[in-house]
């Protein structure tokens, strides 16, 4: 089972991650290279001084994603699950919603004009992948949560080169993110949605 995680930043998908590791489950960030279990490509990027994690260029989000779902489909014959943290996938469809800012109706719309493609690209199997759409509450408000989210994002000291740098920007990653929860939905992806503000069950995953 390959199981994969998406929601806004400082949401707590590695802390879920983190919670789901075992001898037989392997986690790998998706979007930082240097994490993968087969260091091949974080090589070939070093060699030519490139870091992968601050690299805007699209035909690197694609090639990023075929490369991270062809490791997922190869360690899955090894481990009984594998947990991407953060895939490209999703954060490519998420930053295509962004980019088209102020226009939102616009942004949902490339979204939806994407996943296609991304799909395609990924190999991504009809029901045969289960994404986690992580939340900070199920209760709170949107504005509410984004104002817990750019609190634990601020506090992790300097940003990293795609983290949102206001309330305003962690309330546009919460409605790309219910946006992209409604996308795999209805092109027939198994989603679970889980809120981060109380005790994560793991029997939830464990017994998909």
């Amino acid at each position: 089972m390959i199981i994969s995680l998406f929601g806004p930043d400082g949401v707590g998908k590695s802390t879920i991650a983190r919670a789901l590791q075992s001898d037989d489950w392997v986690i790998f960030s998706g979007t930082n290279v240097a994490s993968w279990p087969d260091q091949t490509w974080h090589n070939e990027l070093l060699s030519q001084g490139i870091d992968d994690t601050s690299i805007e260029k699209d035909e690197h989000f694609l090639e990023k994603i075929r490369r991270v779902h062809e490791l997922a489909r190869s360690l899955e014959k090894l481990h009984s699950s594998v947990i991407i943290d953060s895939n490209p996938l999703h954060k490519t469809l998420i930053h295509d919603y962004l980019r088209a800012l102020p226009d939102a109706q616009a942004g949902k719309h490339k979204m939806r004009q994407r996943y296609p493609e991304l799909a395609t690209i990924a190999r991504l199997p009809h029901n045969g992948m289960v994404h986690v759409y992580c939340q900070v509450s199920d209760t709170l408000d949107d504005w509410a949560q984004a104002r817990l989210l750019q609190e634990r994002v601020s506090g992790r000291g300097e940003l990293a080169h795609f983290d949102p740098v206001n309330l305003e920007a962690s309330f546009h990653r919460i409605q790309a993110s219910k946006e992209l929860q409604d996308i795999l939905i209805e092109n027939g992806q198994r989603v679970i949605t889980v809120a981060t503000d109380r005790p994560f069950d793991i029997s939830m995953l464990r017994n998909v």
